[in-house]
């Protein structure tokens, strides 16, 4: 008998910054894929093809684990009306490399 650690298969992880949605009359897809500010290129990775009920549950359950984060952590800003959704995305990834780069205020690399 196998041990039930080893029966699990490990999940792979993959990041995205980048979305498309679609549907037909039998069916939704959600596209991932990553921005790339340099090439300014997106890289589309995964796509999840899923039945209506199981598209309206997956967002059902996705406004509620939003609402639950925004009552831990805050308001999440996402007017995406007020600014372009490709510059919230390169802001993102700038912060991200500044915060890797241990860059304190990730506008600005550190004064000598």
């Amino acid at each position: 008998m196998r041990r039930q650690s080893e029966a699990r298969k490990i999940r792979e992880g993959k990041y995205a910054n980048y979305f498309e949605v679609g549907h037909n009359q039998f069916e939704f897809y959600v596209d991932f894929g990553q921005y790339d500010p340099q090439s300014e290129k997106v890289q589309m990775h995964t796509r999840i093809v899923t039945g209506p009920a199981y598209a309206k549950m997956m967002g059902e359950t996705l406004s509620s684990s939003v609402e639950s984060f925004e009552r831990e952590h805050g308001s999440i800003v996402a007017d995406t009306r007020e600014q372009d959704v490709m510059e919230m995305v390169r802001d993102s990834l700038k912060r991200t490399e500044a915060n890797r780069n241990g860059y304190a205020d990730s506008s600005q690399p550190p004064r000598s």
